[in-house]
């Protein structure tokens, strides 16, 4: 009775075995064949990642030529806005690309000199109408009424006053408008469009946006960055590429140079004995030149860097500087008393003082004496109870002068 059901259990037992084997069998291969698919998408996706990197890199390779012809764009706009502004006292007009307006050819004289068809800017101009105690602009009592003394002890001189203005323009934006630094930045945003022709890039559609420019100066050099943005397709695989960021540094010391020419134009406003021509207010590398009255008797000054050329030539900063008053020295005794008749000579109206002048712009200066209402010339005769005479220093265009009365003693 036992021994079939002894035979039924092993057969369940066998059947139980192949049935689990199967099952091993079926799970091992899924596993290889899950593995063997994603090996191979790994295999798929790994292949596009290294083909896009290596077009990336061809791509940049064949827009290099693209973003080296924007940079040498920009450093020549760069120089030749630096160029236009060492031409024209520190300015560029609006009709140029800067941020002065255009004078009239009537103002001529007033706030600029024509010069080698370059409208030159003054930065040193005559002082205005009226000027703080105890300067003044007004003759005789210009520059100030005892001018060179101190006081009326006459002890000692000094010649520092106030003998013009600077109109020179600040170095930077904060400075006040106009300044070099903002006008090189419009300067170059309006006129870099006109470099910039891509015609001879005929494998590529090129649209480039308008450019923001920033100037910055450095103590060794000036550094230009400007966002361009470009858009460069290729005409026949139709990829594009963006550009954006271009820069240049030009190896020019501007801040130097300018502080330079600043003090230069101080120091001649600022002391009637200043000579600009002076070679010992010269650096190694600076020249500075006096164009003498290139309009009536206004002069251009031109102020050379030869450590810096633009187009193979040294950098050059040229202003105009207008002609100003020549200031008398004082003589100290304008009354003097005479006998009758008294023939009357230069040595007794200048008596213990000097008969000498100064002239802001080191023009040549004459020094003359004459009789008001009368014998203009010296010796003259005293035959009246008084004569006035006039002792007058001319630069040949403007004067400065101080009366002197001679009277009759007890009269």
């Amino acid at each position: 009775m036992d021994r079939p059901n002894f035979k039924a259990k092993i057969k369940m037992k066998i059947k139980t075995k192949s049935q689990i084997t199967l099952l091993m069998i079926v799970g091992l291969v899924l596993f290889i064949v899950v593995g063997l698919l994603f090996y191979l998408s790994k295999l798929t996706v790994k292949k596009p990642a290294q083909q896009n990197v290596k077009e990336t890199q061809e791509t940049a390779i064949e827009i290099q030529p693209i973003k080296e012809f924007v940079t040498q764009c920009l450093d020549k706009t760069a120089k030749d806005s630096l160029y236009l502004l060492g031409k024209q006292g520190g300015y560029i007009y609006t009709d140029q690309g800067g941020t002065l307006r255009r004078f009239s050819n009537l103002d001529e004289g007033i706030f600029f000199i024509k010069y080698n068809k370059f409208d030159v800017v003054y930065n040193i101009k005559k002082t205005g109408l009226y000027a703080q105690q105890p300067y003044s602009t007004f003759v005789p009592s210009y520059p100030w009424p005892i001018f060179p003394y101190r006081s009326a002890n006459f002890n000692s001189k000094t010649f520092e006053g106030i003998f013009g203005i600077s109109n020179m323009p600040p170095l930077n934006a904060s400075g006040g408008s106009h300044s070099i630094q903002t006008q090189m930045e419009t300067y170059i945003d309006s006129n870099l469009p006109r470099c910039l022709d891509f015609t001879p890039f005929k494998d590529y559609d090129i649209v480039a946006e308008k450019s923001k420019t920033k100037i910055i100066l450095g103590s060794k050099d000036l550094s230009v960055k400007s966002e361009i943005p470009i858009k460069a397709t290729n005409a026949i695989t139709k990829e594009s590429s963006q550009l954006k960021d271009f820069s240049t540094n030009l190896n020019f010391r501007l801040k130097d140079f300018y502080y330079y020419a600043r003090e230069l134009i101080e120091n001649d406003i600022g002391n009637i004995k200043f000579n600009i021509r002076d070679n010992k207010n010269n650096k190694e590398t600076y020249n500075v030149k006096v164009i003498e009255n290139v309009y009536a008797n206004d002069d251009l000054i031109s102020v050379k860097d030869s450590s810096f050329l633009i187009n193979s030539q040294p950098f050059e900063y040229i202003f105009a500087r207008q002609n100003r008053i020549p200031a008398l020295y004082f003589i100290k005794k304008s009354y003097l008393e005479f006998p009758k008749d008294y023939l009357i000579k230069k040595e007794d109206l200048i008596q213990d003082s000097e008969l000498d002048a100064e002239d802001p712009d080191e023009d040549k200066t004459s020094i003359t004496i004459k009789a008001l209402l009368s014998n203009p010339n010296l010796p003259t005769k005293l035959d009246r109870p008084y004569i006035q005479f006039k002792v007058e220093v001319s630069d040949g265009k403007f004067s400065d002068y101080q009366i002197i009365t001679a009277a009759r003693e007890n009269e």
